[in-house]
């Protein structure tokens, strides 16, 4: 894993313009532009598999998209990760309307906080 900037990110994050949550409001492009986001890769045999974006919003880490094709459980190996990101903060959380991703980060803690326009709002204490 390492950190790269929004341009190196961005085709790695394509997929996540599918499953939109905001109804157009936002995009790849403008959540890799956010103010204090901070992009990443990962990367597998040579080659980037994966990436994600967080961002701090208060004792909280966000994570504003992420997404990738590897050969293992990509929802718990990043949800891990991203939990080592927030050492210190009181929360993880991100927003989807995937219902897989909603069962599978369920069973890693994670509960449903609130709902957006297209989608809910899934969060986990770490504190």
């Amino acid at each position: 894993m390492r950190e790269v900037g929004a341009l190196e990110a961005r085709p790695l994050l394509a997929p996540v313009d599918r499953y939109d949550t905001t109804r157009g409001k936002e995009s790849v492009d403008t959540m890799t532009a956010c103010p204090g986001a901070r992009c990443f890769v990962i990367r597998q045999d040579g080659r980037d598999v994966a990436a994600y974006v967080l961002q701090r919003q208060g004792d909280e880490c966000y994570v504003l998209a992420a997404a990738g094709a590897v050969d293992f459980d990509l929802t718990v190996f990043g949800l891990a990760l991203i939990e080592a990101h927030a050492t210190g903060l009181k929360s993880v959380a991100f927003q989807t309307k995937r219902a897989g991703l909603i069962k599978k980060a369920r069973r890693l803690g994670y509960a449903i906080a609130g709902r957006v326009a297209n989608g809910v709002i899934l969060r986990k204490e770490l504190q």
